[in-house]
């Protein structure tokens, strides 16, 4: 008998440390670029999140990295659980080259691209070397110190813009709660409705009226090109709601619910679009099989229309992974079941 009470604690405490299941790795494959042309072989590409290296790869072939086969070697970005939603900033050889939000058990496609500029036999008009500042030394040639990684705001927060509005800085910004965000990259040209720089960005929770999850983006109006990421982290009763969601924006003008192409991610539970705009931006809940789009007008200037909404289902895209680690806890459980019928 004590000998089947040590092993059932021992069974309780592998329990235990399975079921705190790492995050899924997100993996990345696609083009890498330095000055337009196909980066070599033996360039070196890091991901960050936050502070904190997250992954590597060396390119075996030059201007390209991962595949769609088996057993191509793609970049594995290894987050914690924290770190859902929040962006990954890509380096090529330590210079920031792109940007992609953390969705753990994910792949995604990626074109990467730097800017090296001058050529190392080049010098400048007052003969200073490339990349020098014509004070110091350097036997090394220039250095490009990597750039920060993406700034993460709550409620609303600074774009770093130039004069035309293109985003020279990464940023998050997370609703109150923190059960939506905004993702939005470098390069992106934001600009507000009247085509200037946009400066400040916003987003908050909505009264979600007939949907599942809403938020309000500001300022209303304002443009993104290309479209930038909004994302929903649903809880496990909202996830029971239907067979599939689908993100929509509020059309004002027509008092209609517009559909976003949606992509579902089953296992952490996210649903997340891509807006060209801000306006009422919302999740619904809808049947599995519901072949078109159904949607009930409301009164002009309704903050939170009434609608009945239908989203075909070519607008949602399934990225689900299975949880190896609950079949573990039922193999365990069942050990511990015989145990004790033995005893």
């Amino acid at each position: 008998m004590r000998h089947t009470l040590w092993i059932l604690v021992l069974l309780f405490a592998l329990i235990g440390a399975t079921s705190a299941i790492p995050a899924l790795p997100a993996e990345f494959s696609g083009t890498v670029t330095i000055d337009e042309n196909p980066a070599p072989a033996g360039t070196t590409i890091t991901a960050r999140i936050g502070d904190r290296d997250c992954g590597s790869l060396t390119l075996k072939t030059a201007g390209t990295f991962g595949g769609d086969s088996t057993f191509d070697k793609r970049l594995l970005v290894n987050g914690e659980d924290t770190d859902l939603g929040r962006a990954i900033t890509f380096f090529v050889d330590g210079i920031s080259a792109g940007t992609a939000t953390y969705t753990p058990g994910t792949s995604t496609d990626l074109a990467l691209a730097v800017t090296k500029g001058d050529t190392p036999d080049s010098e400048s008009s007052d003969g200073t070397p490339p990349g020098s500042s014509g004070s110091g030394s350097s036997s090394g040639g220039s250095f490009t110190p990597p750039a920060a990684p993406a700034t993460e705001y709550t409620g609303s927060g600074t774009l770093d813009t130039d004069a035309r509005g293109a985003v020279q800085h990464a940023a998050v910004i997370a609703a109150a709660g923190g059960d939506a965000r905004l993702t939005i990259a470098e390069g992106v040209l934001a600009q507000d409705r009247f085509e200037r720089p946009l400066d400040t960005v916003s987003v908050e929770t909505a009264s979600p009226g007939d949907a599942t999850r809403a938020v309000r983006c500001g300022p209303d109006g304002a443009t993104f090109d290309p479209a930038i990421e909004v994302s929903f982290a649903l809880t496990p009763e909202e996830w029971e709601q239907a067979g599939q969601f689908v993100v929509r924006w509020y059309n004002s003008t027509a008092d209609v619910w517009e559909p976003l192409a949606t992509t579902i991610h089953a296992s952490i539970r996210t649903v997340t679009a891509t807006i060209s705009h801000f306006t009422l931006v919302a999740v619904f809940a809808v049947p599995a099989d519901t072949p078109e789009d159904t949607v009930t007008a409301t009164p002009a200037g309704s903050e939170t229309p009434t609608s009945t909404p239908a989203a075909p289902a070519t607008t949602v895209q399934q990225a689900g992974q299975s949880l190896p680690g609950l079949a573990g806890l039922a193999a365990l459980a069942g050990a511990a079941l015989l145990i004790r019928k033995r005893g």
